[in-house]
């Protein structure tokens, strides 16, 4: 399913035919892929989906894992999201698809180190498509800095999101059922694909165990090209990250697993941040 069709599924599970609220069934589906809190889903189920932000056609595509957050919380603020989002209801996937567009701009003024750490990681990184304040460094004089590289790096890159429905956590899945996920790197494959890309990064170690399951079952569709480590410097994090090269509909392209992006160590410390992208992109380009 191209991601355009698989929004509108979900979006029209989760309506329901404007009668009640209903579930997404692929993310009914998906329920004991990782581990869930007492009580819940694995993943939300009656929640606006996070598919992306950004260009769809953007030269710099980041993949995440999932979106962040509380199942039970996820699934209570349907009505809510909805609102903020100015869509009629569930099912309006035009509105839906101006949000992620235009979620930088909406959101510009909140400071959000999840965020800026994209910046600072794409900071040294050439040709990316993201115009970042030329003023941006490790110690900003002033947060306006920050906001406005914030703003740059969420419109004009895109973000993708593997697994587009909340959980609290996503540390493990189970291997048994790491089949149900390939439908979902089918259609992020083809998402990328879609346009010519200066670069693709995966932002968790957990995308290389993903990846190298979903090659055993499509043969030659991902080629490890190697793993390197350096210890950044300033600090005892080891970064890490994995080239690979990606074959999909007869064409080719070369993509890094960014292994060290989630530390927890590093989202405060921006200069740590920087120092950790340009090791990967020195990594993306031997």
């Amino acid at each position: 399913m191209t991601l355009d069709e698989r929004i509108q599924k979900d979006l029209l599970e989760l309506y329901n035919g404007g009668d009640n609220q209903g579930e997404i069934q692929d993310a009914v589906i998906l329920n004991g892929l990782i581990r869930a809190k007492s009580g819940q889903t694995s993943f939300a189920t009656r929640a606006l989906p996070g598919y992306y932000a950004g260009d769809r056609k953007a030269k710099t595509v980041i993949v995440m894992l999932n979106p962040g957050c509380d199942v039970d919380e996820a699934n209570d603020n349907l009505t809510c999201d909805i609102c903020k989002r100015s869509m009629k209801n569930a099912a309006d996937i035009d509105k839906y698809h101006k949000w992620c567009v235009e979620y930088g701009h909406i959101d510009r003024n909140r400071k959000d180190n999840f965020d800026l750490k994209q910046a600072f990681f794409l900071h040294q990184w050439k040709d990316t498509g993201i115009s970042l304040p030329k003023n941006l460094s490790a110690n900003p004089k002033n947060d306006q800095t920050l906001l406005d590289a914030k703003e740059a790096v969420l419109t004009q890159k895109l973000q993708l999101e593997l697994i587009p429905y909340a959980s609290s956590s996503f540390s493990f899945f189970d291997k048994s059922k790491i089949h149900l996920v390939f439908p979902f790197v089918e259609t992020m494959l083809n998402e990328i694909f879609s346009h010519e890309r200066n670069y693709v990064i995966f932002c968790s170690r957990i995308f290389e165990r993903v990846l190298k399951e979903y090659e055993k079952k499509h043969a030659g569709a991902i080629v490890f090209k190697g793993t390197c480590s350096q210890q950044l410097k300033g600090s005892k994090i080891t970064g890490s990250c994995t080239k690979i090269q990606i074959n999909y509909n007869n064409k080719s392209l070369d993509a890094i697993i960014a292994n060290t992006f989630p530390h927890q160590a590093l989202p405060n410390a921006y200069d740590l941040m920087e120092k950790y992208g340009a090791f990967c992109y020195k990594k993306y380009n031997s």
